[in-house]
């Protein structure tokens, strides 16, 4: 099933993003399946002028798996490290350089809790730093329900805004 989001859906979307974008915060956009978020976000940024550095989430969810996925899309430079601290710290270097960032994750529901926690220090890491950073997680219902989690608390505190798309 493919349904459409409304012109006043994705006008909404594009409002909020602009919000998270200039509070440099996070945002959490519910999605049904049928509606491609990932895609209307992209769309939403784009409108915005901010660089979409758009990380797909694997199934299996991992934290070396989201800091691979993060390294590949922010740089070229092979061979990746192999130790998780160095590739974090260029990853943040990386991210640093970039002018106007925004780390987007499709179907962060399929994060595990490491991965996701490393989304909220990333994040909370930028707050202290020029320029920040906003983090978008997109998702299903159940993104919700993941981040309801005792172990995720902190993130979920932090989320600025929950969209949630509507199709017609």
């Amino acid at each position: 099933m493919n349904e459409t989001v409304p012109d006043e859906a994705f006008a909404a979307l594009q409002e909020n993003l602009g919000y998270v974008l200039q509070a440099s915060a996070l945002m959490c956009v519910i999605a049904p399946d049928s509606a491609h978020g990932e895609t209307l976000v992209q769309d939403a940024l784009q409108h915005a002028q901010a660089e979409a550095i758009v990380v797909p989430a694997t199934t299996a969810g991992t934290l070396p798996a989201l800091l691979t996925a993060l390294y590949d899309k922010l740089t070229a430079a092979a061979p990746r490290p192999r130790r998780a601290a160095q590739l974090q710290d260029e990853i943040e270097e990386e991210l640093t350089r970039r002018p106007r960032p925004a780390v987007v994750v499709h179907s962060a529901h399929l994060l595990r809790h490491d991965a996701l926690y490393y989304l909220y220090r990333l994040w909370d890491l930028f707050q202290e730093l020029e320029p920040r950073l906003p983090v978008v997680l997109v998702g299903p219902e159940r993104l919700e329900t993941v981040l309801d989690r005792p172990a995720l608390a902190s993130l979920k505190s932090c989320v600025y805004v929950w969209h949630r798309l509507t199709t017609s």
